[in-house]
């Protein structure tokens, strides 16, 4: 996971809002510290100080001051390919408001921030450390939560994400997926969603674009070579498509992220 963004106790007046119709890229992680309305999607919440969101990259999103000077910590991250493991380990869910007992997960926050501009020696590995602190401490406020809610299609369900995960170019069709497991599609996905936080279809093609990103950066493939790897004979579709999810052409990503 490598942190490339973040903020602590960024304040702006009650009247403050902004709306993200497309999301961000990378993963966010968004410490409301004051009354606030937040939109996650087609869902939105009232939510007091002290509550965590884990927002999926390029989640359309909205934050609205409510009655009060706003406040929040935030992270923007990336989830490399090795961390799939321990992301899927976790058991919260995206998108979804996550109460917090403590200011422990603040805390952590504030210790990235003066890490991050302090440009120290090895300061990647340690924010690394500090970011999986981060997200099981939260991990930690959602187990008894998350409990109840399990069924028994979850190892099934959590095989069909590593198979997507492991195999993004494969043309993948939710109506065979759903009958795989003997379910519905419309009960598929709804199980799906309700795990991941992220509808199948979106999570799919969050797999290729995560997939495109990884090659563009540790390969000297061309991008039409990419294209095609990740299921993709469109060029130019696959292009835009990257864009929606970098905000940059691919050429443009290799350019200004590789080393």
């Amino acid at each position: 996971m490598y942190i490339y963004m973040l903020g602590w106790h960024w304040k702006h007046p009650a009247s403050f809002s902004i709306e993200r119709p497309d999301g961000h890229f990378g993963t966010q992680i968004i410490l409301v510290q004051s009354k606030a309305r937040i939109c996650m999607g087609e869902n939105e919440y009232k939510v007091d100080k002290n509550t965590v969101f884990i927002v999926k990259s390029c989640m359309p999103h909205c934050l609205y001051g409510d009655g009060e000077e706003y406040c929040d910590d935030w992270i923007r991250f990336s989830i490399e390919p090795e961390d799939n493991e321990f992301i899927d380990s976790l058991e919260f869910e995206f998108n979804t408001p996550i109460k917090l007992e403590d200011d422990s997960v603040s805390k952590l926050i504030a210790a990235c921030e003066e890490i991050f501009n302090a440009e120290l020696p090895d300061s990647k590995t340690t924010l690394h450390h500090l970011l999986t602190a981060i997200l099981l401490h939260i991990n930690s406020h959602c187990k008894n939560k998350n409990s109840s809610v399990h069924t028994p299609y979850d190892n099934a369900i959590e095989k069909i994400r590593r198979e997507i995960y492991a195999d993004p170019a494969r043309e993948w069709n939710i109506p065979d997926i759903a009958e795989r497991l003997n379910l519905s599609v419309s009960h598929f996905q709804r199980l799906y969603k309700q795990r991941y936080g992220i509808p199948c279809t979106k999570d799919i093609w969050t797999s290729r674009m995560e997939y495109a990103r990884n090659l563009l950066l540790t390969t000297d493939l061309s991008a039409n070579e990419i294209a095609d790897m990740c299921g993709y004979k469109d060029y130019a579709y696959f292009s835009r498509q990257f864009v929606k999810y970098a905000c940059v052409s691919p050429s443009k990503y290799r350019k200004d992220n590789r080393e």
